[in-house]
């Protein structure tokens, strides 16, 4: 019995795996901040400075996944699950700028956290991310 052990466990965890899978596949991909997160103000004006600081860390940490114009098509899109989002569209643009800044700071696999980034940093890339609507 102690030998057909890992086996069990192993395959227990695999039909886990199966059912998250088959519950969420094609649904949209839900990632809620709280509420506090989602009514935090960006301190950061949307200037050419704030834009041009966006743009680098955008091209510097997000166009591997989310492409050069956010459309979730960048060259490792395929190689993560859940698929990147489309940040253009209406359904991420209408998020709070504190709901975006909550998503950078924490993270959520296969996104990584982006909380040793500066906080100007996040501020100034959701300004960019807002140029990117359809």
């Amino acid at each position: 019995m102690k030998t057909k052990l890992p086996l069990l466990l192993a395959l227990a965890a695999v039909f886990a795996g199966l059912r998250v899978f088959a519950q969420t596949a094609g649904k949209p991909y839900d990632w809620p901040a709280p509420a506090r997160a989602s009514k935090k103000p960006n301190p950061v004006a949307s200037s050419p400075d704030s834009l041009a600081k966006g743009k680098t860390f955008y091209t510097r940490e997000c166009v591997a996944c989310h492409g050069n114009t956010g459309k979730g098509d960048g060259p490792k899109a395929g190689e993560v699950q859940p698929k990147p989002r489309d940040l253009s569209d209406p359904a991420i643009q209408s998020q709070s700028d504190g709901s975006m800044f909550w998503k950078l700071t924490e993270g959520k696999a296969p996104m990584p956290t982006y909380a040793k980034s500066t906080e100007d940093e996040r501020w100034s890339v959701i300004n960019y991310v807002r140029t990117l609507k359809k």
